[in-house]
Parts: C-alpha cells; structure tokens; sequence
C-alpha cells in the first residue's frame, strides 16, 4: 500500500503484512484509522482502516477433495 506524507510530501510504501497486522489491532481496538510515522520526517499520518482492507490478501478456502472414481 502507498502512503504519502502530507506534509513533507515524501511517498513510501507499507508492506502487506504490516496492513494486515494494522488492521487485525484495529479491529480488536473497534479503531476506524491507524497512525503510521512519516519515515522522513517521523509525523503522524492517520491511514483509514476502509482503504487498507482493500489491500489486506485474502485468505484462500481450500477446495473440497473430489471423488475419484
């Protein structure tokens, strides 16, 4: 997922696994942003809970087992 800074203006990006974990401790939490600090200039962005779903990979169902006749 791509961030960028308001304030400094610097893009950087968050890892898929780290969104995940954000959004499982936000869940818990009831929480509808997370912070993340600005690897510049170290303030705080809220990132929306809604958009990182959006990149959270999805867990695959195993497909049931097919009689082989």
């Amino acid at each position: 997922m791509n961030v960028r800074c308001p304030f400094c203006r610097t893009s950087f990006n968050l890892s898929r696994d780290f969104v995940a974990q954000a959004v499982a401790e936000a869940d818990e939490k009831k929480q509808k942003h997370h912070v993340v600090e600005c690897i510049k200039c170290r303030k705080a962005i809220k990132v929306s809970v809604k958009q990182m779903r959006r990149f959270v990979p999805r867990e695959v169902e195993p497909e049931p087992e097919t009689a082989q006749e």
